[in-house]
């Protein structure tokens, strides 16, 4: 007989830079806007006119996922909410190089 829990590896801060995050953000059209980060934030399904990126707000502090750097940022009129992809800077992390090479004809 198993242990309950036994098949759960403990991570170390490596392997959590490398998971896949799940995306907190639940678009609703019945629900009202609700900031719950970290476990979750209740958007409205499409922007309005006032999400200017003045009067959107960060909400809690930037993850990087990968090399990727992202944080939640939510209008603080309307309630809607992104996941906010900072822009790409030169990094040494092998996967931004990979995706940057396979992507590359892109650019062009």
């Amino acid at each position: 007989m198993r242990r309950i829990g036994s098949n759960i590896r403990k991570q170390n801060s490596k392997d959590k830079q490398h998971r896949v995050t799940k995306n907190i953000i639940v678009y609703s059209e019945t629900q009202k806007p609700k900031n719950e980060y970290p476990k979750k934030i209740v958007s409205p399904p499409s922007p309005s006119k006032c999400c200017t990126e003045e009067n959107r707000d960060a909400v809690g502090s930037p993850k990087e996922i990968e090399g990727f750097k992202f944080q939640y940022k939510i209008c603080r009129k309307c309630g809607h909410a992104v996941k906010y992809y900072f822009p790409a800077v030169e990094s040494t992390s092998k996967a931004v190089q990979e995706y940057r090479e396979s992507n590359r004809y892109m650019v062009r």
